[in-house]
């Protein structure tokens, strides 16, 4: 049994099932007695949870790609000084609805800003944690838009198919280039399917 703290993290597009996802594998940890805490970003702490309203709020889509960007990085700190390295030292399980791969992916390719800049904030936000174990749930910006429709979009959710493309591609990059910690799962399949592989690459990681 794993005796350190365990970072896992879910990453993905819109529409990719993520927080389901989050939420079903958090059931799990807790019917199986494993310690954990699960925040999203941006979000988690008070601060975090605010900064969450104004980045996702379309009626400040006037704000600067870097004001965006500087924003998601001080929710981050936030979340990661009051509540990660908390649980981390505790020895528990701290599970991340997104953390910094989401950055890179949705600023640096998305809003195609600097990546060598946006690694260097990462870096700065997070004091250099490094997750454990991070599942990509991998789903084409079509399908993840036919999931959507019916539903009230957020800014990001507005940003075109174009944009989700650029992200899509990123998330792609970030995991060929992490593939120690990167597992990718096939969103579009059932969702029972999706947390039977992620319980299963979960127990193998974290009993090593």
């Amino acid at each position: 049994m794993n005796k350190k703290g365990f970072l896992v993290t879910f990453e993905g597009g819109e529409g990719c099932g993520k927080s389901t996802q989050t939420q079903l594998f958090c059931q799990f940890l807790k019917k199986e007695n494993i310690n954990y805490f699960m925040a999203r970003e941006p979000g988690g702490t008070n601060f975090a949870e605010y900064i969450r309203m104004l980045v996702k709020d379309p009626t400040f889509e006037d704000k600067s790609v870097m004001s965006e960007l500087l924003l998601f990085e001080a929710a981050r700190s936030d979340v990661v000084e009051k509540i990660v390295k908390p649980t981390l030292k505790s020895g528990s399980v701290m599970v991340l609805d997104r953390f910094y791969d989401s950055t890179l992916a949705y600023q640096g390719y998305g809003r195609q800003m600097d990546k060598d800049m946006i690694n260097y904030l990462n870096e700065v936000a997070t004091g250099g944690i490094v997750p454990d174990l991070t599942f990509y749930l991998k789903i084409s910006p079509e399908l993840a838009f036919e999931r959507k429709k019916g539903n009230e979009l957020d800014r990001f959710e507005l940003a075109g198919l174009e944009f989700h493309k650029r992200v899509e591609q990123g998330f792609d990059e970030i995991a060929k280039d992490n593939p120690e910690r990167y597992v990718i799962i096939d969103a579009s399949q059932d969702r029972n399917e999706v947390q039977k592989q992620i319980k299963q690459a979960f127990l193998e990681r974290y009993n090593a």
